[in-house]
């Protein structure tokens, strides 16, 4: 799997940019907010529809549209898999220059008006960016995120299921706070409890099984990166604690999260908050018997989170039978030569890699005769080499003016 061409208009840092990229390894290299993050995420957003990280679309306008009439910003590309290949786009547009207004998300597939629930899944990456620390050293709901961001990927019922529960979870919390600010029976929550278990209990059991494979190829990765660390071990953490079945079984965990939630009404009602569930769990991340979020070194949490994301793409490439596009952004800071050596091996086999660097020197002199470089500059793709040597550009230069909204 690869994205053969990708298009931008208004999008963050490119005002208009046509790029054809090609497989195996592209070496985006360029000073700090040139550009290139920008492309790793208009890469994300084909997969996903959406920016990474929770970032509002309306935060994703270039700033030299903002004044337009209508303002919008579009991502299309060209996707390429074993058996078929397919257009995507993905428009939002405010409807007026107002930063603080929405924006109304627009998706076709092969030029047909797509839901972005079902569009999902038509291009799958694993994305590492700086801020993926905050999986392995940031609070749980950074982790929460990271485990829903892979499910969808590859599990559309999954994703249908989580976007249920957590408007379940908004109605569930404001009859909570009725009851505890005016009063009313409890027994009032029973039809919400009923489907927020249904819900919620066929995504722990979803998530519980996701995290058992990927503890065991995360470990292993980890040990090719860090052989002189302790073990890498990573679980499931669920809030119904000692009363959490083991396995991935849905109808034990529906059972479960149904009993919690009828013996924490009480509890839940005086809080104003549903007290259990999978919007509580949490990933647990340990070096032996070190807890990676609290003990471990920055360079030890970097090369978990590696680890953990590069296990990501493996399970991928288990439920889909093709490897996703790896979108790897400043990955090589804070590395030491011989992990840094052994990150770029891994990546052998991906068949589309996208890498940011500030200093391509850093790279291996083997590493970057396999490569495409492109020079990105002030956003534009200004250049282009492969083996030191210069190469045509495999760009469209922009227009002035960017095209008027798709309708």
């Amino acid at each position: 799997m690869y994205v053969r061409r990708l298009s931008l208009t208004n999008f963050r840092a490119y005002r208009r940019l046509e790029l054809l990229l090609p497989t195996g390894t592209v070496v985006l290299a360029g000073r700090n907010a040139q550009g290139k993050t920008s492309l790793l995420e208009a890469v994300y957003v084909l997969a996903t529809t959406r920016a990474p990280y929770g970032i509002p679309d309306r935060q994703l306008l270039s700033w030299g549209a903002e004044d337009e009439v209508m303002p919008f910003t579009r991502v299309a590309g060209d996707v390429v898999r074993a058996e078929a290949q397919d257009a995507i786009e993905v428009v939002s547009v405010r409807e007026s220059a107002s930063m603080d207004d929405a924006a109304v998300k627009r998706v076709r597939i092969n030029h047909a008006a797509r839901r972005a629930i079902d569009a999902i899944g038509t291009l799958t990456v694993v994305l590492f960016t700086p801020r993926d620390l905050d999986v392995v050293s940031g609070p749980p709901a950074e982790r929460r995120r990271y485990l829903d961001a892979l499910l969808c990927q590859i599990d559309r019922d999954y994703c249908r299921r989580l976007v249920r529960y957590n408007r379940l979870i908004t109605q569930r919390n404001h009859l909570l706070r009725r009851l505890r600010d005016r009063g009313g029976a409890p027994d009032e929550l029973a039809f919400w409890d009923e489907k927020l278990a249904d819900d919620g209990g066929h995504i722990v059991a979803r998530r519980t099984a996701a995290v058992a494979d990927l503890a065991e190829a995360a470990a292993a990765l980890h040990a090719r990166l860090a052989p002189e660390d302790a073990p890498l071990h990573a679980s499931y953490a669920s809030s119904l604690g000692h009363d959490a079945p083991s396995g991935g079984d849905p109808g034990a965990w529906v059972a479960a999260l149904r009993a919690a939630l009828a013996a924490r009404r009480d509890e839940s009602i005086a809080r104003g908050m549903t007290t259990v569930g999978p919007h509580r769990d949490d990933l647990a991340l340990a070096l032996g018997p070190i807890d990676v979020r609290t003990f471990a070194s920055r360079g030890q949490q970097r090369t978990v989170a590696l680890a953990i994301k590069l296990a990501e793409a493996e399970l991928m490439l288990a439920a889909t039978g093709e490897r996703p596009v790896l979108l790897l952004d400043d990955v090589l800071s804070e590395l030491d030569p011989d992990r840094r050596r052994d990150l770029l091996a891994l990546l052998d086999g991906h068949q589309q890699t996208l890498i940011t660097t500030t200093e391509p020197a850093i790279l291996p002199a083997g590493f970057l005769a396999g490569a495409l470089v492109l020079h990105v500059a002030g956003g534009e793709v200004v250049g282009a080499e492969r083996d030191g040597t210069a190469v045509a550009l495999p760009v469209e230069r922009a227009q002035d003016e960017p095209r008027a909204a798709p309708a």
